[in-house]
Formats: C-alpha cells, structure tokens, sequence
C-alpha cells in the first residue's frame, strides 16, 4: 500500500492522516484506518517537518504486507491439505466428499484462527516517507 494523504493531527512520532485518494479504500483492509472512519495513525520514523493541513505519502512495511499475505492464505490452505492427508491415514476408507468436507471446515478454522490472531496482536503502524 502507498497512499497519499494529509496530516490532521501530529503527537510526536505519530501522526493522524486521512486518505486523499478515497476510491483506493474500497479494496483496502487496513484495519487501522477502517477502524477510525479513514482517519488512522501513521509513524514519522524519518522524523519530516509536518504540520495539520500537509500532504504526505505514507506507506505500509513490505514485511508486514508479506506476512499478512501468508497467514491469511497460508494457514488455512495448510489446515485444509494437512487434515485431507491426516484423514486418509487415519481412515483410509472414508470417502472423497467425507475428507472435502472436513478438509473444507478446515480451511474456514484457519481462516477464522488468523482473523482471531490478528485482531489481538498489536499492529505495525504505516510508515510517513515522503512529503510531494
């Protein structure tokens, strides 16, 4: 994610920003920023001379987008494969539809054990880099 957006409030390293460019918000899951009615936190880790009212890039760590990635296809598709392996060892003689529905209810555990983890880790503030 880079987005544009302007400085609304600034408390030390942290700084509020709401988004300029509001049509790249419908497909966005940030959920700092759904969470604040578009306004969300952002880090001043360069330390730039901002004030309110200032237009500012600000941009998601490729790490944190790497790792959202992979846990949210990662570990449900892994839960769904492991437990249609885990099944036909455990009973060979179950059938096809058997092991695709379990191996189904599954993927969505996995997909409901991410969302639950990443609704209570602490969140990696997005990063101000520039000012255009």
């Amino acid at each position: 994610m880079q987005e544009r957006a302007r400085v609304v409030r600034i408390e030390g390293d942290i700084v509020f920003v709401v988004p300029i460019d509001i049509a790249g918000c419908a497909g966005c899951a940030n959920a700092e920023c759904a969470s604040g009615g578009s306004l969300f936190k952002a880090l001043n880790r360069e330390g730039l001379e901002l004030a309110p009212g200032m237009e500012v890039h600000v941009v998601a760590p490729v790490r944190r987008q790497l790792a959202q990635a992979l846990l949210a296809i990662g570990v449900p598709v892994l839960l769904a494969a492991l437990s249609w392996k885990a099944l036909g060892v455990a009973l060979p003689h179950s059938g096809s539809a058997f092991r695709s529905g379990v191996s189904f209810l599954s993927l969505i555990a996995g997909a409901v054990l991410v969302y639950a983890l990443s609704r209570s880790t602490a969140k990696e503030l997005p990063e101000i880099v520039s000012v255009p």
